[in-house]
């Protein structure tokens, strides 16, 4: 049996509707195999409810009080606790968990759902939710902080916001809660943010994508989602954040992943990557005007193990 591909009517369902849950995209063998990365960077359920205040302060030390705005307790907010279990590509450890990034399955739709291959993977991170840490609910919103303009219109506006479950999501573990762009066609895209109060219809509309790990979530810029609270006793939820764009949109961007250029898994990354592996993170391609001998040479020295032949039969092309 082949792998699996997002099929057209999926692609379809993104593009029309504004999200679309990809079942079982990625084979749960392969996220298992990437489960001891995973637990590099953060405790397993069971670890951090045996002790959550002495496994928070073991791995992130003693968190400050964080001077935000007072949502209360109950009810929909921004509550900084929600963002606490976050790490940022690359990670450590095997490198399983990295390569999940620029797995052929999810690069394959998010190209077909942009109509372009030329891409680039602008968010990049995973992220782990502990029942009992904080209410986890949000208002709908849509995340206009990742651009500087409005999703218009169809591609090249659009961009793939992703996440791949690396566990099973059921609806008391935090399923992502998401509206068909059809039934909040009234709204401006400029709006980020409705409240139940003021938006009945709008929550009324919501669906839940739960889904087993290896399950892919896309949904376009424009799309009102939120997350909802993890209840389910002793649990936790565990995605991997992997969003594209296409080339070019420099108004579109998050996490800015050069930072981590000198980052021993960076260059372990890199010395098992393809070229077009690369182009997703914005390493130039091979025949890009930027190359030269001298650079090749001196991007040897940085990453000894890489195989710059496919550079080098460019130069001068």
């Amino acid at each position: 049996m082949g792998e699996r591909r997002a099929r057209d009517d999926e692609v379809a369902r993104w593009r029309e509707h504004g999200w679309v849950l990809l079942e079982g995209l990625v084979p749960a063998q392969e996220i298992d195999a990437a489960v001891d990365d995973l637990y590099l960077q953060f405790p397993r359920a069971e670890e951090y409810h045996a002790d959550p205040e002495g496994e928070t302060e073991r791995r992130l030390g003693r968190p400050a009080p964080v001077d935000e705005f007072p949502w209360p307790p109950d009810g929909p907010g921004f509550r900084h606790e929600q963002h606490r279990w976050i790490r940022e590509f690359p990670f450590p450890g095997t490198g399983a968990l990295n390569r999940l990034l620029v797995h052929p399955a999810i690069v394959d739709f998010a190209s077909r759902a942009l109509g372009s291959a030329d891409l680039r993977l602008y968010q990049a991170a995973v992220s782990a939710k502990y029942q009992g840490l904080t209410n986890y609910e949000q208002p709908m919103h849509t995340d206009r902080n990742h651009s500087w303009l409005p999703a218009i219109g169809t591609a090249p506006w659009w961009h793939v916001e992703g996440f791949l479950y690396l566990s099973d999501v059921g609806p008391s573990t935090a399923p992502t809660h998401l509206v068909s762009v059809l039934d909040s066609a009234s709204r401006s895209t400029t709006t980020p943010l409705v409240m139940p109060d003021r938006d009945p219809e709008i929550y009324a509309a919501e669906r839940a994508a739960a889904g087993v790990r290896g399950s892919y979530l896309a949904y376009r810029p424009d799309v009102f989602h939120r997350a909802v609270n993890l209840t389910e006793p002793g649990g936790s939820r565990f995605l991997l954040n992997a969003s594209y764009k296409i080339a070019g949109q420099d108004w579109v961007g998050y996490h800015t992943m050069q930072s981590r250029a000198t980052s021993p898994h960076w260059a372990a990354f890199v010395e098992g990557s393809t070229p077009a592996e690369l182009a997703l993170f914005g390493f130039p391609l091979p025949g890009h005007p930027v190359w030269s001998a001298e650079l090749l040479d001196a991007t040897q020295r940085l990453y000894p193990r890489l195989d710059t032949a496919p550079w080098r039969s460019m130069l001068g092309a």
